[in-house]
Parts: C-alpha cells; sequence; structure tokens
C-alpha cells in the first residue's frame, strides 16, 4: 500500500509519458492578435525551478532538460537543485546550443522553501534562521522567491520575513499534487490526454491572494510561476518529463534589446520585468502590459509609474482571450479581445489575468501608479 500511495502522484501525470505536446485548442474568439508595443524591450521565455539528478529526488538529467528546452525554443532555464550548488562548481552554467542555463539552489529553511537564485556560495541552511538565509542570499547579490508557499508538504510559514524578492505566484506541484490524488490516477488511465492536462490547472486562488496582499503591505514583490519539474523514471516509463513540465509554468522576462545574459535575467526577474504562463495550448510570447502617456511607453511590468491626466494601462496578447483587470487585488474591469486600453485615474497596484476557455494563460506583474 506504500508503494502504491507514493505512486499515485507521479501516476496522475502518467498521461505525460504518453503525449509531450498538446494540440493547440480551436479559437471561438475569433480575432487576430493585437499589434505589438514599442516599449523598447525583448520578450524571453523560460522554465524556473527545475531539479535534476543532482537532487536526491529526480531522475532525469541535466542533459536531458536541455535537450527539452532547446526542442521548445526557450531562452533560458534556472536549476535549483535542493540545497546544492554542485552543478555551478561543475561548470554547468552558461550556454548550452540556444539555451542560456543559470544556476540556483532551493533551500529547506526552517519555514519552508526559498529558491535561492545568483548565489555563488551554499549557505548553511541548519544554522541560520530563516530570515539569515534570506539575508545572505541579498548579502551575495542574489535574487529570492519563496515557492510553493501552499502547498501542502512544503507550506510557508513565516510570513513576517523580509528581504525576499518576491513568490511562487504559480507552481505546478502545488496545482497538480495537491488534488485528490486517487481521482487523478484514475483520471489519467481512462481520459483522453487533452481534457486530462487542461483539468489539472486552477487559477491559483490562495498564492494570488497572498501575493496582492504583501504588495498592499510591502509595494513591489514579484510574481514568478515554475515547473517544479521532477522527471521521474519507473518501469521504463517517464512520469512528468520535462517536455511536459516545461509548457504548463513558464516565466517570461523582459530585458533590453542584446544578447541574454544572466545579469539580464536576474535584473528582470528582480524589478518584475516579467509574467508568467501556462502554454499547454496557446503560447504566450509576446504579451505585454504597459503604461503610456501621450502615446510613449512610460513604463513596463514591474514599474513604478507617476498618475497623470492621460494615463493609461494597455494590454497586447498574441491571441484573444478572457481579460481581467486587478487593482489592488480587486477585479475592476473585464474583456475579450487581444488588447486592451483602459484610463488610469487613481494610484494603485495594477495587475492583468489572461484565460482561455476558462483555463489560465497569463498573469502579469503588476504596475503600481502612484500620486
Amino acid at each position: 500500500m506504500r508503494l502504491i500511495a507514493a505512486l499515485l502522484p507521479l501516476l496522475a501525470l502518467a498521461g505525460c509519458a504518453v503525449l509531450t505536446h498538446l494540440p493547440r485548442v480551436g479559437d471561438p474568439l475569433g480575432q487576430k492578435p493585437a499589434q505589438a508595443l514599442d516599449d523598447g524591450y525583448d520578450d524571453h521565455a523560460g522554465v524556473i525551478h527545475i531539479h535534476t539528478t543532482y537532487s536526491h529526488d529526480a531522475h532525469g538529467r541535466f542533459e536531458d532538460a536541455i535537450r527539452v528546452a532547446n526542442a521548445q525554443g526557450l531562452d533560458y532555464l534556472i536549476f535549483t537543485e535542493h540545497n546544492t550548488l554542485q552543478p555551478l562548481r561543475e561548470g554547468r552554467q552558461g550556454w548550452h546550443g540556444s539555451v542560456l542555463a543559470l544556476i540556483g539552489m532551493e533551500i529547506s529553511t526552517r519555514d519552508g522553501h526559498y529558491l535561492a537564485l545568483n548565489v555563488t556560495e551554499e549557505i548553511d541552511r541548519h544554522q541560520l534562521t530563516t530570515q539569515q538565509v534570506i539575508d545572505e542570499v541579498n548579502r551575495q547579490g542574489g535574487v529570492g522567491f519563496i515557492a510553493h508557499p501552499y502547498f501542502k508538504r512544503g507550506r510557508w510559514k513565516d510570513w513576517s520575513v523580509t528581504g525576499f524578492t518576491g513568490i511562487e505566484v504559480y507552481n505546478v506541484a502545488h496545482d497538480t499534487l495537491d488534488e485528490n490524488r486517487l481521482r487523478l490516477a484514475l483520471w489519467t488511465l481512462t481520459a483522453a490526454a487533452e481534457p486530462f492536462y487542461l483539468s489539472l490547472l486552477d487559477r491559483p486562488y490562495d498564492p494570488l491572494a497572498t501575493w496582492d496582499e504583501l504588495i498592499r503591505r510591502r509595494g513591489r514583490i514579484v510574481g514568478i510561476g515554475s515547473a517544479d519539474a521532477h522527471e521521474f523514471h519507473l518501469a521504463g516509463l517517464t512520469f512528468a518529463p520535462y517536455a511536459v513540465m516545461f509548457q504548463m509554468a513558464r516565466t517570461h522576462v523582459l530585458t533590453p534589446p542584446g544578447e541574454l545574459t544572466a545579469e539580464a535575467v536576474y535584473a528582470a526577474l528582480r524589478q518584475g520585468h516579467a509574467y508568467l504562463s501556462i502554454e499547454l495550448a496557446v503560447p504566450a510570447k509576446g504579451f505585454q502590459f504597459a503604461a503610456t502617456a501621450d502615446g510613449k511607453v512610460v513604463g513596463i511590468m514591474g514599474d513604478e509609474v507617476a498618475l497623470a491626466p492621460d494615463l493609461r494601462l494597455v494590454a497586447s496578447l498574441p491571441a484573444p482571450a478572457q481579460l481581467s483587470l486587478f487593482k489592488d487585488g480587486r477585479r475592476i474591469a473585464l474583456t475579450t479581445g487581444a488588447a486592451w486600453e483602459i484610463p488610469v485615474t487613481q494610484p494603485g497596484a495594477y495587475r492583468l489575468e489572461a484565460t482561455r476557455h476558462n483555463t489560465p494563460w497569463i498573469f502579469s506583474n503588476p504596475i503600481y501608479v502612484h500620486k
């Protein structure tokens, strides 16, 4: 029975061993993509929070993840092995084909898991409090994110800590494995692949509510999407393969034009120049959410902009969707389309959510409007 119980979360993604690319969903919305804004940034799609054989609980190899990322046309990956920077010491960071591989680590603190990115020295989690871990990441010039804050097996306990860059707003493990695992396992074995995958996707209500509340209390807090990928091999089958996990959670970073660098990725994440997406059915690359005044872009996701009489929020999407605009955590407007322009009359933190066929697709970081 223990073996069966242990395998249920894997069986919940067993269909992933059969199909690694979803057919595109038909588009009844019937609109063309919107014209792109001239915002001066390049959009780079990547996957954050990846485990390989360097971690004790994954079977996929570093090379496997790189191969999949190149095949899917991704721009960067961030590996976060459990409590180790071993792949960094082995010189794994850098370009592999057309993919920039970056090495961080997932630290098991006393209060939950913490993604430490852009660090060069391992951190002794046993000797430090959670706040001291966060402080040490910052001392090293790192970027830190609270991981899967509502995952049942790793819920974050201390929200009084300060100094973290942001939180995982969407984590694949939280959204899938916290479901009823027996139901998911049985569904996997009986349902067609496309409905199965799409059935796993839910709006991350608790992380979003926490994110909005943190922003209200503290100002800029960056939200990311994380695959938390643990490819697992059993009896000749591959469960939760990278080829599927890398489509279930991507974080796009917006960087100045030019070759992508580690510094540019981390700067974008630190500034909130990013959005997260679920791309099982439709690619998100090219999504834009910006503030304009006098017809010119004055800020993008993550930026602070001054309230002005002609200030507008402008969204441009690569495909039509159901759009929701949130201000300070409250939904204030709805529409359907591939473009949206909204006048701004009050200060606040404004972010956008896009869904297609009632399935989550894109979550922007906020634009912060002040007086």
